[in-house]
């Protein structure tokens, strides 16, 4: 019974301290036929991995240190495994140049991911209120879409821990260790 009623206090303290603007909006996720997680361990366990960047949410902020601290976020938001090394330039031959993480912040809503992995320069954007971040992320390989998800929350600047919490729940929605597509919906017994 202590153990029920301190594990029940530590929980609320952790709910109580997790900041009110923290809350994630994820939408529009999902894979695609091609997509496996196996595939995409391949390609970035212990890797380098691109990640192309477009727009920036946090005002006077240039692409280039925005790309720099993202990176960061990336790292420290990823799982353990696959231990994917984010890039937006990779600098040995240790990543396979086919597989990709496109991320487009303040996209226009009607942003198509499929042109996120085949027309990136096409991409437009649209203001946002301030303190808000919307991105919409693709895993591509080569001019495939493998997955995709939009994410919005308020945060404050690169380092809210807000907006370091989209990517650490993004991360299971654009790479789920089972493609419902080929594996079955295993909840409804359908396989």
């Amino acid at each position: 019974m202590k153990r029920l009623a301190f594990a029940l206090a530590l929980a609320l303290s952790g709910v109580m301290a997790a900041p009110a603007n923290a809350a994630v909006i994820i939408s529009s996720e999902g894979v695609e036929g091609p997509y496996s997680h196996l595939e995409y361990s391949a390609a970035a366990d212990g890797k380098e991995f691109l990640v192309e960047v477009r727009g920036t949410p946090f005002p006077g902020m240039t692409q280039e240190a925005f790309d720099q601290a993202l990176m960061g976020v990336l790292m420290s938001a990823r799982p353990s495994h696959p231990a994917a090394f984010f890039t937006t330039r990779p600098a040995s031959a240790n990543f396979d140049p086919s597989y990709r993480l496109v991320m487009v912040f303040n996209p226009a809503r009607n942003l198509a991911f499929h042109t996120q992995c085949r027309a990136l320069d096409r991409a437009r954007f649209e203001p946002v209120p301030s303190g808000r971040v919307r991105v919409s992320v693709t895993f591509c390989r080569g001019d495939d879409l493998m997955s995709r998800a939009i994410a919005t929350v308020n945060a404050r600047d690169v380092n809210d821990p807000a907006f370091r919490a989209m990517f650490a729940q993004l991360f299971p929605v654009l790479f789920p260790l089972r493609n419902p597509l080929i594996d079955g919906d295993k909840r409804f017994g359908r396989h």
